[in-house]
Formats: C-alpha cells, structure tokens, sequence
C-alpha cells in the first residue's frame, strides 16, 4: 500500500513537471544553411554591381562605397542570425556544403573587393578592413555552431586567400 502511495505520488509528480518543462528546440541544421543562403543571393546581387562598376572603369568611391557597405551589413546581419542559434553537431554532408557554400562567398567577396582596390590609385583600405571584420564575426559565430567549419573552408580556398584565412585562424586560436 505504502509503495503504491509513492508510485502514485512520484508519477503525479513526473506527469506535472514533464508538462511545465518545455523541450529545447531543435535546430534543424537548415537553418544554417538558410541563413548563409541568404547571404549568398545578397552578396550575388551586390558584388556584380561592383564587377560590373570596375570592369567599365567606373570605379570610384562615391559609387563604390554604398555597394561595399551594402556587403558589410549582409555580413553582419548573418552573423547577428548565427548568433541566436547553439552549437550543434552538423551531419558531415551538411558540414561539407556548408563549407563549400561558405568558401564560395568568401571567394566572391575577395574577388570584387581585390579588382576594385587594383581599379583606384589609393584603393578602399577603411571598405575592406570593415569587410574584413564582418567577415571574421561571422567566420566566428559560424564556428561556434558548427565546430571545425573553419578548417574544412580553409581546405577549399585557394592560393593566397586559403593561406590568409588560415593564418587569421590561427592568430585568433591564439588569442
């Protein structure tokens, strides 16, 4: 009877807090993705303008510098999504066209910014420094959700960009 009493009372107390716990939320490993999707089409709008601007000698800082903060703040809005989301851990596939996508935009963004630094006798220092800090938040919060992204987006980049990256990795293992 006694032991009755507690099954009753231990199972009254499971079915009450199991009701007042919510479950975390799972985070679909599309949401990553999504979010450097996103990132994608806006660098892919932005970036042919700059191409474009440089290729017909246009290139100038009153132009330039609208498009070149257009791809700061899409950087920044990315890592600002990135960061509400958890660490997870990412099925390898998933991990891999990550990094792909990742590698791709990086790419993208060094192509336009090296072309319109070589289109202009002084180049865009203060652009690209700003570029470059977006960069590295987002390379960051995208670390922290995917752990070990970094290597395998350093393994894609080639020359001297995948060199770059890796020595930034490096130096901010460091600090």
């Amino acid at each position: 009877m006694f032991i009755s009493r507690i099954a009753f009372v231990a199972l009254t107390f499971f079915t009450f807090t199991s009701a007042l716990v919510t479950p975390p939320t799972k985070r679909d490993d599309a949401d990553v993705f999504n979010i450097l999707t996103t990132l994608k089409g806006s660098t892919d709008s932005i970036l042919p303008q700059i191409d474009s601007l440089v290729a017909n000698k246009q290139a100038s800082s009153s132009n330039l510098t609208p498009l070149f903060n257009e791809v700061q703040a899409a950087l920044k809005t990315a890592a600002s999504s990135l960061q509400g989301l958890g660490a997870k851990k990412v099925k390898r596939q998933t991990s891999d066209e990550l990094s792909a996508l990742l590698a791709e935009i990086i790419k993208d963004i060094n192509a336009s910014t090296t072309s319109a630094n070589s289109s202009t006798l002084f180049g865009f220092p203060g652009i690209v420094s700003a570029i470059t800090l977006a960069l590295e938040t987002l390379l960051i919060e995208l670390n922290v959700i995917v752990p070990g992204i970094l290597a395998s987006v350093v393994l894609l980049l080639d020359g001297v960009l995948g060199v770059v990256v890796g020595l930034l990795l490096t130096l901010l293992a460091i600090l």
